[in-house]
């Protein structure tokens, strides 16, 4: 075997080890999930339960794995298609599982239309929303922030906790493989979480970075390009007419997002309670500033699509 062939043979058998553990462990999953429903009154129902935390935690580090393998081999792929970021952050703090954390949103009513790979950055938000509950105190409330860059380019998506916080000595290491901090002590990971997350932003075009709150805890936050036509309407406006009242004249209205147009690119416990809290645009800006300035008001959506080159704020 050649020098230059090594490293694919490796990548390759890689893939069939992932692929051949995969199938027996979404089988012992599923035997496992069902047997403790059955058996929640007897004795061995919590053995079966602790068996299908067993099988679902194997798999995810496998599913880890088989992403640092399509990072390092280049072929992680994104299917790019125009999302509303704010529903999707909606809908998957709702769907976790997160402790006794209760979320509270922000930005989340007004939908903001980006180019991205839904399944790929609902991923992202996920690891996200479970590293914040991980570190933070029992009761305490992971923060969320949906929102527009400084310079009306890029959207971008806040997770804030509450716990002990990043020590200063261990920021450079916090992306890298297997990297785990002195706080993780007594938790459950593989340190692949971020490194991933990073990468797959990376490949939309944003950036993945680690903030420090004034008020303590951690902060992570992400970029992402807004799709040509800045921002979709507000949920306010999606809603049939008969439904509105007058308070929904309040809600700004936003332009319709481009035409839909998919490209693949390459690189190298308990729900949660969900509150809300909306924010609107300056009314002065609604005629003469471009779309990726502001929200404009109107009692219908307007056609045609603004051109525009997303890039991400720094």
């Amino acid at each position: 075997m050649s020098p230059r062939s090594a490293p694919r043979a490796r990548d390759d058998y890689l893939s069939l080890v992932i692929h051949e553990l995969r199938n027996p462990l979404v089988g012992i999953d599923a035997a496992a999930r069902v047997l403790a429903r059955e058996l929640a009154s007897h004795p061995v129902g919590p053995r079966a339960a602790a068996i299908a935390a067993e099988a679902r935690h194997l798999l995810e580090l496998l599913e880890s794995l088989a992403d640092v393998e399509s990072i390092e081999s280049g072929r992680l792929r994104s299917v790019l298609r125009p999302i509303d970021l704010a529903a999707l952050v909606r809908e998957t703090a709702l769907a976790m599982h997160i402790g006794d954390h209760p979320v509270a949103l922000r930005g989340g009513d007004v939908a903001i239309a980006v180019r991205a790979d839904d399944r790929r950055i609902r991923q992202v938000i996920k690891n996200l929303l479970a590293n914040a509950a991980q570190y933070s105190p029992v009761g305490t409330t992971i923060e969320v922030t949906v929102g527009i860059g400084a310079r009306r380019r890029a959207a971008t998506v806040e997770v804030r906790d509450h716990g002990p916080g990043i020590p200063p000595l261990e920021r450079r290491k916090l992306f890298r493989k297997f990297a785990r901090l002195s706080t993780a002590e007594g938790t459950r990971g593989s340190g692949l979480g971020l490194y991933i997350c990073r990468r797959i932003v990376a490949d939309h075009g944003g950036e993945l970075r680690a903030g420090r709150p004034s008020g303590g805890g951690s902060a992570f936050s992400f970029t992402l390009p807004l799709a040509e036509g800045s921002v979709m309407r507000s949920s306010a406006e999606r809603r049939p007419a008969r439904s509105r009242n007058r308070s929904a004249a309040s809600v700004p209205a936003l332009p319709s997002p481009m035409r839909s147009r998919s490209r693949t690119r390459r690189s190298p416990g308990p729900h949660p309670q969900l509150t809300a809290e909306g924010e609107t645009a300056d009314p002065r800006q609604r005629r003469r500033s471009p779309p990726n300035a502001g929200m404009r008001q109107e009692s219908r959506p307007t056609r045609g699509n603004v051109a525009g080159r997303p890039a991400e704020d720094k």
